[in-house]
């Protein structure tokens, strides 16, 4: 009789270390979009009430973070937005845009225009508004905390 013996292997997943980037001040996270057309612009967005930052990745930024500034989340190696909460939205007009231009640009915004409907920004863009960028930041002062169980990490996306 011929046994055959096996090797077993064994693989043990070595969690990442999780970060947590919390702002300490209500609405400081931050979602704009910029739009352009001749010498006007329009910035708007959303202010974010509460919210936080999560990466695998240790913040290095934070030696050369100014809370006045901020950062953009996209300069943050392997950051995303984690839960949001209460966001309200803003809008910004250059000094350029015509009073009653910035009144039926901020109805179409806030969703109340007669004239137009669907999405701001393809509304915009159909406008002749000439769509720039979409960046979010986070800015203030803030804090970093290491996430050290996965399934805590992971219940920060629920």
């Amino acid at each position: 009789m011929h046994a055959k013996l096996g090797v077993l292997t064994f693989t043990a997943e070595v969690p990442l270390m999780q970060y947590q980037i919390i702002p300490l001040e209500m609405g400081s996270i931050v979602t704009r979009d910029i739009f352009q057309t001749d010498n006007m612009e329009i910035k708007c967005g959303l202010v974010w009430k509460l919210g936080s930052v999560l990466t695998t990745h240790k913040p290095t930024f934070m030696k050369n973070y100014n809370p006045d500034t901020g950062i953009c989340i996209a300069d943050i190696k392997g950051g995303i937005i984690s839960k949001t909460y209460h966001g309200q939205k803003v809008i910004y007009f250059s000094e350029t845009v015509p009073e009653a231009l910035e009144q039926e640009l901020s109805d179409i915004f806030y969703g109340i225009s007669q004239k137009f409907s669907g999405p701001y920004q393809d509304v915009f863009q159909d406008l002749q508004w000439k769509w720039v960028s979409s960046e979010t930041f986070i800015f203030g002062e803030l804090e970093v905390k290491e996430v050290n169980s996965p399934d805590n990490f992971l219940n920060l996306y629920k």
